[in-house]
């Protein structure tokens, strides 16, 4: 995510924090300072995202556990986003996911009510809101007991693509296929969206109508890529594979190659044993025309050929969504096609999007992207 910067890595995930969030910080500083002063207000600041960074990593770790890639998580002013390559299609390990974030916040809370309640004791203080709002060590930690609580709650709300939103499509998923679940919880979470930036607007709550906006198109974005990938799920590899693909010998110079490769509408050129047609890896009509424009035409093919322990494969009944999600887990934009042990070809991600280019689409429609929690 741009304008964000990486302070930290944490069980392998880098975490970042946008620079807006330097806006809440100054905010946080004096709404929650109070006597104590800003210092104070900047601390609690900074507690309330500590607890924010733990429930994202709750999300991400249940993630790697079902070995999902988690790009980063970003803290913004509005609350925390966990880049996940891709949301897990199976109903029970999308609801583990969706649930640990607001489950960390549980325990949290069960850590904290003993302390909270000991201080109390302690000190002969009775339990009051206001409490919150005092400046020490008792006011924090009642504070962030609250902080817990309202992320829980409120986190578990119904409303796509809020946590709860998130179970609320894991539970239809039991009923009914992946995308007509998400089309649901898409159009309750916009449902809930609008009426809470309505509410905000009347209050004059400004960043309630901030996260009611985020709310409304985050879920809408979501929407979308689904509803792709429900398109492109009807169709297999097979079907839009190139017929009879160019093939590279691997004793070849990079200037021998160059004519075909250069005189090809084809992208992408496998190099194949031949002895046997087993795949050795693959180059690329730019990796060639660089490599020529650099003289470097006695060079052997082989150096400018991507091995084949670095493609990814993918089988030739496989279903266009799912080449899409086995892309996006690796750095390649090209995957090996194999019938059984057969090679039948190359499919790239350039591939995929020509396909859906003529597939009907509403406005708006896009190529999926790493998923946001």
């Amino acid at each position: 995510m741009g304008w964000s910067l990486r302070i930290g890595r944490i069980f392998g995930i880098d975490i970042k924090v946008h620079l807006t969030f330097l806006l809440i910080l100054v905010w946080g500083a004096f709404s929650y300072g109070g006597n104590a002063g800003p210092w104070y207000g900047m601390l609690v600041t900074l507690a309330i995202f500590t607890l924010v960074l733990l429930h994202e990593l709750g999300h991400s770790v249940a993630a790697k556990g079902f070995g999902i890639s988690v790009r980063d998580i970003t803290l913004l002013p509005i609350g925390g986003i966990a880049r996940l390559e891709r949301m897990p299609k199976k109903p029970v390990q999308e609801l583990i996911v969706a649930v640990a974030g607001p489950l960390v916040n549980v325990i949290l809370a069960l850590i904290l009510l003993p302390l909270v309640v000991g201080l109390m004791i302690g000190q002969s203080i009775p339990f009051s809101l206001r409490l919150m709002t005092q400046p020490g060590m008792l006011g924090l930690l009642t504070f962030l007991l609250g902080a817990n609580i309202s992320l829980v709650v409120f986190n578990m709300i119904p409303a796509f693509p809020l946590d709860g939103g998130r179970v609320f499509r894991a539970m239809l998923g039991f009923f009914t296929d992946y995308y007509r679940a998400t089309k649901i919880a898409v159009t309750v979470g916009r449902v809930f969206a609008f009426g809470l930036g309505l509410f905000a607007i009347l209050s004059m709550q400004f960043w309630l109508a901030i996260i009611a906006l985020f709310i409304f198109m985050a879920g809408s974005q979501e929407g979308l890529v689904a509803a792709t990938r429900g398109k492109l799920r009807q169709w297999q590899v097979g079907q839009v594979l190139g017929r009879n693909p160019i093939s590279l010998p691997p004793y070849a110079t990079v200037g021998q190659v160059a004519p075909v490769v250069m005189g090809s509408y084809q992208a992408n050129f496998p190099v194949l044993d031949p002895t046997n047609g087993q795949l050795l890896g693959f180059t690329t009509n730019r990796k060639v025309a660089q490599a020529m424009a650099q003289g470097q035409g006695q060079q052997p093919l082989t150096e400018v050929m991507q091995p084949v322990h670095n493609v990814p494969v993918v089988g030739f009944y496989a279903r266009l969504d799912e080449v899409l999600e086995k892309l996006a887990e690796t750095p390649q934009r090209v995957a090996a096609v194999y019938d059984g042990l057969h090679f039948r070809g190359l499919i790239s991600l350039e591939d995929i999007q020509r396909v859906f280019q003529f597939l009907p689409r509403r406005r708006g429609e896009i190529m999926p992207q790493p998923k946001q929690l």
